[in-house]
């Protein structure tokens, strides 16, 4: 039976491509050609079945020159199979696996740089030792965690924030709110976050879209964001940190950030009267700058910003950090949000009407170029300088001698040595290409105020793409969280 049937199957490949042979020929005009060929191919039928078995030339490797094209062609063009279906399945679960796995790793990885952290502040004396032994029993809980996902080899981790484990949580919340518990209330937001961070990058945006479906903080169903506001009120630094941390994650999207703003912006007010409540660098005050970065897209939301004179905050934010360590994280994400409000028309209207206030930002913008800041942090002021150079804003251009610092800055820039390090080279030649691009004086005319304009290119739109390009969501999740959240004693 399988030999009549491999037999049936090279027959019906060869009768394939005969026919693809005939219907080329027809369609071309060759008649006589087709009229042997059938002839030919009738003779062939008739010794196969006399001879019971195939004659036609089966080739063996495809992949061999000498095999001619038609047959690479017809193989190429034949349906998948079954089984061909199955293996690729089978390999993007494979894939699926081996990223959770990794990820796994990775935090088992970190929580044994954290373990030996913990050692070395009992050798010398540091560690409290009445928080040791909530330290052990974190731990355990989250070695606990991953050992499982390793243990089954990596499953498919979409179960995480499927509609039964949303309402779960939800639920949760909504009764540890009720009964004024602060500790499950952390448990639950701790939970959804955890969850977050142990997916695959492909998955993230789903998980976002969970949580609005679901509506975790009440917001569409209350028709207002009292439920999220009353948390967010509560005197606590752990509950501020779980839920701030929670909300970067929604506004990951601009669905996520439509979701926060639903009723009103209330919940943005809030986060910026959080976010001044910090010290430098804090983990609390690098998530609310993750959020207010991210719901800055929304033009519309500016003018609170803007109300709340965060442009002065981030500069002296930034000014302050050439004199103490401040967090990369809270500079890079501070000046990217910088660049967000100074984009927006209802910025520049702004300054337009206050010349006093745009000129001593431009002169402080103009200084900090020259400090020894990050290089993200750099091209984030530069974009802004570039916001500023515009035609409504020559005369505090022509006040702040823009020109002349802006040309001052790329010779110095210029001719700054870099390591052998590989990326301080790209990220020269990055500013440097940034500038070029950025600021590009018009020819020198009799009313010329000497202002920077963009080139003919209106590269501001380049630059608003740049700013908001991005791949999988990143959630952000910082080392030294860890010490913080072994004082929640919650359990995930």
């Amino acid at each position: 039976v399988h030999g009549i049937l491999k037999m049936m199957k090279i027959q019906t490949e060869t009768v394939d491509i005969n026919d693809i042979i005939k219907e080329f020929l027809k369609f071309n005009g060759y008649k006589s050609t087709v009229e042997c060929f059938e002839a030919e191919e009738k003779t062939k039928m008739v010794a196969n079945k006399l001879s019971k078995k195939n004659i036609n030339i089966v080739p063996k490797d495809l992949a061999d020159p000498a095999v001619p094209r038609l047959y690479k062609m017809a193989e190429a063009d034949k349906p998948k199979a079954s089984r061909e279906k199955k293996l690729e399945k089978e390999l993007a679960e494979f894939g699926k696996k081996h990223n959770a796995v990794l990820q796994s790793a990775r935090q088992i990885f970190s929580i044994a740089i954290n373990c030996l952290q913990q050692l070395h502040n009992i050798k010398d004396g540091n560690s409290m030792g009445e928080n040791l032994g909530e330290t052990i029993e974190n731990y355990k809980v989250q070695l606990g965690k991953y050992h499982k996902i390793l243990l089954s080899e990596g499953a498919d981790r979409s179960e995480l924030f499927s509609e039964a484990v949303m309402m779960e949580h939800k639920k949760k919340l909504i009764s540890a709110k009720d009964e004024n518990n602060l500790e499950n209330i952390i448990e639950v937001l701790l939970s959804l976050r955890v969850n977050a961070l142990q997916i695959s990058p492909e998955l993230r945006k789903n998980l976002v879209y969970e949580l609005i479906r679901n509506d975790i903080f009440l917001i569409t169903a209350k028709k207002n964001n009292a439920f999220l506001l009353d948390l967010l009120s509560i005197s606590s630094h752990a509950l501020k940190h779980a839920l701030c941390a929670l909300i970067s994650v929604i506004a990951s999207t601009l669905k996520g950030v439509e979701y926060l703003v639903e009723n009103d912006q209330t919940v943005l007010q809030k986060i910026i009267d959080i976010l001044k409540e910090q010290e430098d660098g804090s983990v609390t005050q690098r998530f609310c700058i993750a959020i207010l970065q991210k719901m800055s897209i929304k033009e519309d939301l500016v003018d609170m910003l803007m109300k709340n004179k965060m442009i002065d905050w981030i500069v002296k934010l930034i000014e302050r950090s050439t004199t103490k360590e401040i967090h990369a994280f809270s500079l890079d994400f501070g000046s990217a949000l910088l660049a967000n409000i100074l984009h927006a028309n209802t910025a520049l209207d702004f300054l337009e009407k206050n010349p006093a206030f745009t000129k001593t930002i431009m002169e402080k913008l103009l200084a900090l170029i020259r400090e020894s800041i990050p290089t993200s942090v750099l091209m984030h002021v530069l974009i802004c300088l570039s916001y500023l150079s515009k035609e409504r804003f020559s005369p505090q251009v022509e006040q702040c001698a823009f020109v002349d610092k802006i040309s001052d800055f790329v010779e110095f820039f210029s001719q700054n040595n870099v390591s052998d390090n590989e990326n301080d080279e790209i990220d020269k030649r990055t500013v440097l290409d940034l500038c070029a691009h950025m600021f590009h004086p018009k020819d020198v005319i009799a009313d010329s105020s000497q202002s920077m304009e963009y080139n003919d290119m209106k590269f501001e739109d380049k630059i608003k793409e740049f700013e908001n390009e991005q791949g999988d969501l990143i959630f952000e999740c910082f080392p030294d969280e860890v010490s913080q959240m072994t004082n929640w004693n919650s359990h995930t």
